[in-house]
């Protein structure tokens, strides 16, 4: 499933990316060294960390996409950073237990 297809959710994509990435995997967790151990190429991360290194997270690990969960919102040099590199962006109302059944349902 591609990032794009998740966009039927109650999602927002907050910078101008492509959403072609494919989605092998969902990782929840918002301790970054854990995150590093235990991500793998293809993840979608939901946390609530909201700061410039989960980019970098990101990138390292070749994420799909990060999505902050129960409304956190990044600051503006984390959307660039991302941006630059294109990483998608989407935020969620809804914490991660809750985002993790709608994505069961649409078949990830």
């Amino acid at each position: 499933m591609q990032v794009k297809q998740i966009l039927q959710l109650p999602l927002e994509l907050i910078n101008d990316v492509s959403c072609k990435q494919e989605i092998k995997d969902v990782y929840i967790g918002d301790l970054l060294s854990v995150v590093m151990a235990h991500g793998k190429e293809g993840t979608l991360w939901l946390t609530v960390q909201k700061h410039l290194n989960v980019v970098a997270v990101a990138q390292l690990l070749d994420f799909a996409g990060i999505v902050f969960v129960q409304g956190s919102y990044p600051d503006e040099e984390t959307i660039q950073k991302a941006t630059e590199l294109q990483i998608p962006l989407l935020v969620s109302p809804k914490d991660a237990f809750a985002l993790v059944k709608d994505l069961i349902t649409l078949g990830l």
